[in-house]
């Protein structure tokens, strides 16, 4: 499919980044056939931009056989419809390229719910009347409208069973959510929660990948991992257990993108209620971006629309072996330049880990008799053991554990009577 790409900046506000739009029709096998920009001091109502462009446009489109032309830009329900009588090829705004590369994307059906809706609410929203296109129509017929007035027009038709169908797709992914977070009051709730967050494409499932491959934990199936945009838009979470660190429960989430819908953001707002929940936040950064730095700009204001955004944050700044050497950033504390296809950056990764939720631990001497060996055992299992040793009566240990647990393993403080 044969693309042309308008990318219209009205002063003094810019646009997202043309290489985003880029990106995003390579994702939908969309082929970018010429890209053409103008500055405005204000926009058309009727068609967005100045008459001239929209004349050669029209041209430009009948020449060279071009399938759709895209719009770098939000439009109007108006403005669409007046493109795509004057140019005669489809019109697609920024927000619909999103939502068919999420539609595209979605697998589980979570998603798959919450796609439909912010569809179905994009849909709505442009529904406009069109004389020419609608006729009037008398009460009776379809399910739900046998009382409608008579004489109503088509439009109000469609936008009510729209709007029923919304009502419908919402119920039943709140139906979805409340298994979700059953799920999450089901996990191990004092563990420490660390959620991976940041620009789509930059390595977060990678990163939970290695998590999951390095974890002493039987399950091991791990999440789809694809140098592509919005490789899964699916929430996943694994316990992980390793040698240096307390074990915790790592949340992998959903990339981010300037100018995500509004109808997006919103339909996935159970999905990003993950990151609300977290202890710690690991942010991962594409350095091999010319625009890491927008990039990390866009991470930090979809943040702050969710309400997360003075949340403790490491940041692993990814990809180091693709990026050019004026291009790697200064790194403070809580920060490592990384490339996440090679393993033997976990242990430093794992290690401020640590050094980030340790504030929640603490460490103690228990003595576990032998005869509360499944005692001993659960401890094994859910906590880090640093030290065991196994005395004439029983289990000496020094353990890490949650200070919310402090109280639960009282009885055990102190060392064997030997």
């Amino acid at each position: 499919m044969k693309s042309i790409v308008v990318d219209a900046n009205v002063y003094p506000n810019k646009n997202a980044p043309l290489y985003e739009m880029e990106n995003l029709l390579m994702t939908l096998d969309i082929t970018i056939d010429f890209i053409c920009s103008q500055n405005m001091n204000k926009i058309n109502s009727s068609f967005y931009i100045g008459r001239g462009l929209l004349e050669e446009l029209r041209q430009y489109v009948k020449e060279n056989d071009i399938d759709v032309v895209v719009f770098n830009n939000d439009l109007s329900p108006l403005q669409i419809q007046s493109l795509q009588e004057y140019i005669d090829v489809p019109i697609f705004d920024r927000s619909m390229i999103i939502l068919k590369i999420f539609e595209m994307r979605a697998y589980s059906k979570e998603a798959k719910l919450q796609v439909e809706v912010a569809y179905l609410k994009y849909m709505a929203s442009r529904l406009i009347e069109k004389d020419m296109n609608y006729s009037q129509v008398t009460s009776g017929g379809a399910k739900g409208l046998t009382n409608r007035g008579a004489g109503e027009k088509a439009i109000d038709i469609k936008r009510y069973l729209i709007k029923r169908r919304i009502k419908e797709k919402e119920e039943e992914l709140k139906k979805v959510v409340q298994v979700r977070k059953n799920q999450r009051k089901g996990r191990l709730s004092y563990l420490p929660v660390v959620a991976i967050v940041g620009y789509t494409n930059a390595g977060k499932s990678t990163l939970m990948n290695n998590f999951i491959r390095l974890s002493k934990n039987d399950k091991k199936d791990e999440i789809l991992e694809e140098n592509r945009l919005f490789a899964t838009l699916s929430t996943s979470t694994r316990l992980i257990k390793t040698d240096r660190c307390y074990p915790f429960l790592l949340t992998d989430t959903v990339g981010f993108i300037s100018d995500l819908p509004t109808s997006l953001i919103k339909a996935f707002r159970s999905t990003l209620e993950e990151i609300k929940e977290a202890d710690l936040l690991i942010q991962v950064v594409d350095i091999s971006s010319l625009n890491y730095l927008q990039e990390m700009q866009v991470t930090k204001e979809t943040l702050e629309q969710i309400g997360v955004a003075n949340k403790n944050i490491i940041y692993l700044y990814n990809k180091y072996d693709n990026a050019t050497l004026n291009n790697l950033p200064f790194v403070n504390e809580n920060e490592l330049i990384v490339s996440l296809k090679d393993d033997s950056y976990m242990e430093q990764i794992i290690d401020l880990i640590s050094a980030n939720i340790a504030s929640e631990l603490i460490e103690v001497n228990l003595f576990i008799p032998y005869e509360n060996s499944n005692d001993f055992y659960t401890i094994k299992n859910e906590h880090y053991v640093k030290e065991v040793l196994q005395e004439e009566k029983g289990y000496s240990c020094i353990v890490v554990i949650p200070k919310v647990m402090f109280n639960k393993y009282a009885c055990y403080f102190g060392s064997s009577n030997k």
